[in-house]
C-alpha cells in the first residue's frame, strides 16, 4: 500500500482508498492519512464497523491525524442492517449521525443487504440530517465533546460555534450539561425519527442541563438570540 501510495504520488492522481482494515490506526490507512501529497479527501468507512463511543473516538483521532494537513473525511459505506452481517439497523443508524456529528463531509448508506440502501428508514434518516444540519450554520461548527459533561458513553454528541451555534445528537434518549458561556440561546428539539421539531425554547447561562424529550433519537439545536 505504501509503493501503490508512492505511484499514485509519482503519477499526480489525487484520489483515495478504501483500506480493509476495520482499525483506523491501522498502518495501511497511514498511506492515505499521511500523504496529502497524493489523497485529497481521506475515506473512513471501514471504521463503521466500530459501534457506539469507539465509533465516534477512532473518528476524532483520525481528524487529530489530518491536523496538520486538513482535508475531508468522507464515509461512503455505512454498514448495518437487520438484514446483514455488520451490525444491526440500529447500528447503521446511529454510525450514520456520529458521523455527521463528527465533521465528516459525506455520508451514505452502503447497499443492502449490509447496509440500509435508500431504503425507507433511510431515506427518513437523510431528510432528518437535512432538516437538522440546515438548522445551524454547520461549515463552522466542530465536533467539541469537551462541551459536555453529566454524559454517558454514547449518550450524546455535539458539534458547535460557541458561543453562538450548538447542535447535539442522542442516540437514545439522554440528559447531559452543555457549557454555552452564558450567552441566552434559543433552543429547538427535532424528533429524528418522526421528523418533527418542538416548539422552541429560551435557555441562559454558563452550562445548560438537555433533557431530550423522549427515548429514541433526538437532536437539539441551539442559536444565539
Amino acid at each position: 500500500y505504501v509503493r501503490q501510495a508512492a505511484e499514485k504520488a509519482r503519477k499526480r492522481v489525487h484520489t483515495t482508498e478504501m483500506w480493509d482494515p476495520w482499525d483506523l490506526t491501522h498502518p495501511m490507512h497511514a498511506a492515505t492519512i499521511e500523504h496529502p501529497e497524493v489523497y485529497t479527501f481521506v475515506e473512513v468507512s471501514q471504521n463503521n464497523h466500530q459501534k457506539g463511543q469507539a465509533h465516534y473516538d477512532h473518528l476524532l483521532a483520525a481528524r487529530r491525524r489530518l491536523a496538520d494537513s486538513p482535508r475531508p473525511m468522507t464515509s461512503v459505506k455505512v454498514y448495518g442492517a437487520d438484514t446483514g452481517r455488520f451490525g444491526t439497523s440500529k447500528d447503521g443508524v446511529e454510525r450514520f449521525w456520529r458521523n455527521i456529528f463528527a465533521g465528516l463531509s459525506a455520508v451514505r448508506f452502503h447497499r443492502p443487504d449490509a447496509g440500509l440502501g435508500l431504503t425507507e428508514r433511510a431515506q427518513r434518516m437523510i431528510a432528518s440530517a437535512r432538516e437538522v444540519t440546515g438548522a445551524f450554520d454547520i461549515f463552522s461548527c466542530e465536533p467539541r465533546p469537551d462541551l459536555l459533561s453529566d454524559r454517558a458513553e454514547n449518550e450524546a454528541y455535539c458539534l458547535a460555534r460557541p458561543p453562538d451555534e450548538y447542535a447535539l445528537y442522542f442516540p437514545d434518549g439522554g440528559e447531559v450539561m452543555l457549557k454555552t458561556g452564558g450567552k441566552p440561546l434559543t433552543l429547538r428539539w427535532y424528533d429524528i425519527e418522526n421528523g418533527k421539531w418542538t416548539q422552541s425554547a429560551s435557555v441562559s447561562g454558563e452550562e445548560v442541563r438537555l433533557s431530550a424529550p423522549g427515548q429514541g433519537q433526538w437532536a437539539a439545536v441551539l442559536r444565539a438570540k
